[in-house]
């Protein structure tokens, strides 16, 4: 990777003020994303410089299972090893990050760039919806590529000492943060990705600020099933409608709720009274919480499953066992789609369910299910395989590989 003097000698090719112009919010009403550079906090952001392509690294081959690998990356984004128009490093702090994402657009406003974390612990303010966002209002409509923002020395060189929530950020992809065990919540962003991150919960909500589109979670990894009352993820619409949503390569353990609990307990739940449209779940593996894997909610569309494992019924504690204290399902074993009642809302290629699936699916195809009668769609048709009811422990690390750290840092290489 390119190091601080060799910025500086490559500063003469390109050299742009720390300070941009500060936009201004019109009166009444939450503020909008801006549509220009945003404005730079008082922050030294360095030499800001362009980086020439390096060798991309060897990644072991994927071999066609499910979840993380190392093979998938955000769209419309260049990968670490590309060349940048625009290149520089930040101190780890939300404020120089912010700056650096502002100085880097305003030098390449049509080009690739790159904002190089150095190594540190970034300050956590909670996930909770009223939690203080640690970036707000960042980035720019329109540019070519997103903005790339990834720590300098790799994989678990920057971590979070608490949850964090990340609120009308738009034209920006982070990758490579390590978020465990703490939350990520990504509050009505837009063109916007979180990317090889291990994390507790990677939720997405459309607030107050407008509205989400657009947004990728890719290679993003919940490895341990949790004890509690709460979804292990959850994607809703509190105040506005999103659109464009993707789960791709990602990895979702279950979260078991405590015996007498009343709480319905899933692993990736859609919530919320507005609109809804487009969610794909691509390369992902979600197991099953107590009361199930997935649930669409009423107005959700057009949610699809492509090359993805579900693993409901029992099959998941293969796994992940029963924790002390835990509901024994009592309601019944958990489904691993539960869309009772639920006529086109999604489809399914080239996916794997394992435990019950309710609901009538739009289209399927190539697409197997352990249930001796599968669900209805409208166009093609489940292939019943009653010995997936049977799988183990060494079936599920063949097919979803468990993403313990060694295997992350094989297969997530930044530089």
């Amino acid at each position: 990777m390119t190091d601080i003097s060799r910025r500086a000698a490559m500063s003469l090719f390109l050299l742009v003020p720390v300070a941009a112009v500060a936009a201004c919010a019109p009166d009444g009403g939450p503020e909008p994303a801006p549509e220009s550079p945003s404005a730079l906090p008082t922050s030294d952001v360095g030499v800001i410089a362009p980086a020439a392509a390096t060798t991309p690294p060897q990644i072991p081959d994927a071999g066609g299972v499910f979840g993380p690998t190392g093979q998938h990356w955000p769209s419309r984004t260049p990968r670490p090893y590309d060349a940048f128009d625009a290149s520089v490093e930040c101190e780890c702090s939300w404020e120089d990050i912010a700056a650096a994402i502002a100085a880097v657009d305003a030098a390449a406003p049509d080009g690739a760039a790159r904002v190089l974390v150095r190594p540190g612990t970034l300050v956590g303010n909670g996930a909770g919806s009223t939690s203080e966002a640690v970036l707000e209002k960042i980035g720019r409509e329109g540019r070519a590529s997103r903005v790339l923002v990834i720590p300098r020395d790799g994989i678990g060189s920057v971590t979070l000492d608490g949850s964090i929530r990340i609120d009308a950020v738009v034209g920006v992809a982070f990758a490579g943060f390590w978020s465990f065990p703490r939350s990520v919540v990504l509050t009505s962003t837009r063109d916007f990705a979180w990317a090889w991150s291990k994390g507790q919960a990677f939720n997405i909500t459309s607030g107050a600020s407008g509205p989400s589109d657009d947004v990728e979670l890719v290679e993003c990894v919940t490895p341990e099933a949790s004890s509690g009352d709460s979804d292990t993820w959850a994607f809703r619409t509190a105040d506005n409608p999103y659109s464009n949503l993707s789960v791709r390569g990602c990895y979702l353990a279950p979260t078991y709720k405590p015996d007498g609990s009343s709480a319905h307990c899933d692993t990736l739940q859609l919530s919320g009274n507005s609109d809804k449209e487009g969610l794909l779940m691509e390369d992902t593996v979600l197991f099953a919480s107590t009361n199930a894997g997935f649930i669409p909610s009423a107005g959700a569309t057009g949610v699809v499953f492509d090359h993805s494992l579900l693993v409901g019924g029992d099959r998941m504690l293969e796994r992940y066992p029963l924790p002390d204290g835990a509901n024994d399902f009592t309601s019944g074993l958990p489904a691993a789609v539960n869309a009772a009642g639920s006529v086109d809302q999604m489809s399914a290629k080239d996916s794997v369910f394992v435990g019950g699936v309710r609901g009538t699916f739009l289209e399927v195809e190539n697409s197997t299910i352990s249930a001796a009668e599968p669900p209805e769609a409208t166009s093609g048709s489940f292939t019943s395989d009653p010995s997936l009811r049977d799988i183990d422990a060494e079936w599920l690390e063949a097919n979803a590989p468990m993403p313990t750290d060694e295997r992350l840092a094989q297969i997530w290489v930044l530089r």
